[in-house]
């Protein structure tokens, strides 16, 4: 007999909405499908894809990890204000951050799509910097600076640092891999870069065959799933190392900067003028006229005229991103909490549950078809839940790592005790596990809200989500470039940021969402 039907709910749930597509998809893979995977042109495109993956990846490294040092271990003016302004680059939709750099510079092919990529993932790694930094202990360093002074002590903040830092680099590579929306806006404007993503997009296109998309992406799922386990190791060692805090831990004292001061400044003012405020100005600019003279009666008037054009557009992507985001609280609960405290299959499961990420969103989106355009899930294919179904299934297990990553924070004895006074699974879930870490559920609903309303690259060819306001923006900026266009992506960007900064003007604590 079952004793967890609870979890048996929960992973039959996530199986239809997530897995199913992607089995569907992976059948329709034949043995003549096969034969050009290793040719000299998938081959071309398997090392293009990858130097664009390490050069993405290297990139955010080389931004966000001192990023991440500055604001908590140094005494940087202003450092909650750069905290708060760092996951702005990963919010954005790459597409916005594209086509605002493509007005800044001439910048074009496959160091203008490395970099733009590089740009909106270096959050992740500050993040994940920023958190370790906040775990270490500063009897560790007081200890480790009494045998070696400061290089001692920063041997100790390497150690932690190095674990969050793979695992958030990992994660930087593998959403660089898999964007479709930047490689093909750039290639647009500029000399063609082809990489994995295009070239499933290129091949449904021009085929409508589902076999021929998946195979031509095979070795991109490989190379996914080797980032995945890699970032899943180290998201595991980092976690242990979370797990061994002390229960009278003491947060470090911030190192003076000294001299270096204007420097360490400079250079946190740098890294955010290119990911947030140069991007945003550069919008705020075309909005107003552009070239043809700013002017703020242009403005008005383009922000009315994507008010008008785009409204149904908007309130279809704020539903189905809010009803996503909802939806996924309940399954994160369950599955976080199993993936954090289930030894038998925490790491089988993480494997199962981060499976949708190894795919390009654009086969996800393939695969989606596959299982939902059919006569007896007609009236659900054409309609918005269909959307709603795709974000889910994109999106879904970053908020279940992130909450699995909340519980195993936290003291598992007083669940202990509750099972042994009789408490059911609900109601430990409810009563015992979900209030103290309510952050983290919400942190991982907001995460899927957001990334839901900036997705593009699922949503392409799935014609419920034609209604989007992503959908409308693609096609937009693919059409021409005029203050519509820009007041539309600020229009987007507001909302984005939206639920962050109602959460930040009311509530008490920070959003928990890092996986």
């Amino acid at each position: 007999m079952n004793r967890r039907p609870l979890l048996s709910l929960g992973l039959a749930l996530f199986a239809l909405i997530a897995l199913l597509p992607l089995a569907l998809m992976l059948v329709r893979v034949e043995p003549q499908h096969l034969a050009g995977v290793l040719d000299a042109r998938n081959l071309a495109l398997l090392g293009r894809t990858l130097l664009l993956g390490l050069g993405a990846a290297g990139l955010a490294v080389l931004l966000g990890v001192p990023l991440g040092v500055l604001w908590t271990r140094t005494d940087l003016p202003g450092a909650r204000v750069f905290a708060a302004l760092t996951p702005l680059p990963l919010l954005f939709p790459p597409l916005i951050l594209a086509m605002s750099w493509a007005g800044l510079t001439e910048l074009r092919g496959g160091l203008a799509t490395i970099s733009l990529l590089g740009l909106s993932t270096f959050p992740i790694l500050a993040l994940f910097t920023a958190r370790a930094c906040e775990r270490i202990d500063a009897r560790q360093l007081e200890a480790a600076r009494l045998c070696g002074g400061r290089r001692a002590e920063w041997r100790i903040v390497w150690g932690a640092i190095r674990p969050g830092m793979l695992c958030a680099a990992a994660f930087a590579f593998l959403f660089a891999t898999n964007d479709f929306a930047v490689p093909d806006y750039v290639s647009s404007i500029g000399p063609k870069f082809n990489v994995y993503a295009d070239e499933v997009f290129a091949t449904w296109r021009s085929a409508q065959d589902t076999g021929s998309a998946v195979a031509s992406a095979l070795p991109l799922i490989a190379l996914s799933l080797l980032a995945l386990y890699l970032a899943l190791r180290m998201r595991s060692r980092a976690q242990q190392h979370s797990a061994a805090l002390p229960g009278d831990f003491r947060a470090a004292e911030r190192v003076p900067l000294g001299i270096w001061k204007p420097l360490a400044l400079l250079l946190a003012l740098g890294v955010l003028s290119l990911g947030v405020f140069a991007p945003i100005g550069r919008l705020i600019y075309e909005s107003g006229g552009g070239p043809r003279g700013f002017a703020l009666e242009n403005m008005r008037a383009a922000f009315a005229r994507a008010l008008e054009l785009g409204r149904a557009n908007l309130q279809t992507s704020l539903l189905c991103s809010a009803a996503a985001a909802l939806l996924s609280i309940p399954l994160a609960l369950v599955l976080g909490h199993a993936l954090a405290r289930s030894r038998r299959w925490s790491r089988a499961g993480s494997l199962l549950v981060v499976l949708p990420l190894a795919v390009p969103a654009v086969l996800l989106g393939i695969g989606s078809i596959g299982a939902w355009n059919r006569p007896a899930t007609a009236a659900l294919y054409d309609s918005p839940a269909m959307v709603v179904l795709l974000m889910l299934a994109r999106f879904l297990p970053l908020a279940v790592l992130g909450f699995a990553a909340a519980v195993v924070l936290l003291d598992a004895r007083a669940e202990e005790a509750a099972r042994l006074a009789g408490a059911g699974e609900p109601r430990r879930l409810l009563r015992i596990v979900a209030p103290p870490l309510l952050p983290a559920l919400l942190g991982g609903a907001t995460l899927v809200f957001v990334l839901a309303m900036r997705e593009i690259d699922a949503a392409i060819l799935v014609p419920a989500a034609n209604g989007t306001i992503l959908f409308r923006l693609y096609n937009a900026v693919h059409f021409g470039r005029d203050d519509f266009v820009a007041a539309l992506a600020l229009l987007v960007v507001f909302f984005v940021l939206l639920p962050g900064l109602l959460w930040s003007l009311f509530a008490r604590r920070r959003l928990e969402f890092l996986p």
